[in-house]
């Protein structure tokens, strides 16, 4: 692979993983607003979750331990999104951000609970978060993705 893959690369890995390290950031600035989020989310899944015994059980699970739930979340977000981003163990940095992922749409953007304009944009906002996952994906399989030699750099 060439310099130009190399930067190409890197500015990839940089903007996909922003969005985490930017996320914990602004957690950890706002700890306690953002655990009231947390938890008044979790309580409105509860109410909509009527009917379904295990979904209601997790979620008041989830009430009950959300600071410890928010600050494994935090972790995830800043050490993943700092692994992807500086290319050190990449791979276990993406694994980390779609292990954080996958619960953060169900839990924050359950379209399918929701009517109305409510729907559509939890409904947009949960398929941003499966492409996004669809990218970390390809980061899972093929790491850095380049591999440059000096002869890539002579070439040049």
């Amino acid at each position: 692979m060439n310099i130009i893959q190399s930067i190409v690369a890197f500015l990839g890995r940089a903007l996909l993983s922003f969005i985490f390290i930017s996320s914990a950031v602004h957690k950890i600035i706002d700890w306690q607003p953002t655990v009231q989020f947390f938890t008044q989310t979790l309580t409105d899944l509860v109410a909509m979750s009527v009917g379904n015994p295990m979904l209601q059980s997790l979620t008041e699970w989830g009430i009950a331990n959300v600071s410890m739930l928010l600050l494994m979340g935090v972790i995830f977000e800043f050490v993943g999104g700092l692994m992807v981003f500086l290319g050190l163990w990449i791979r276990l940095g993406a694994l980390l951000l779609i292990l954080f992922l996958i619960p953060t749409t169900f839990i924050f953007h359950h379209f399918w609970l929701m009517q109305g304009p409510d729907a559509q944009m939890q409904m947009i906002n949960f398929m941003k978060n499966v492409s996004i996952c669809g990218g970390l994906l390809f980061v899972l399989a093929m790491g850095k993705g380049v591999k440059c030699s000096s002869s890539d750099v002579k070439a040049q």
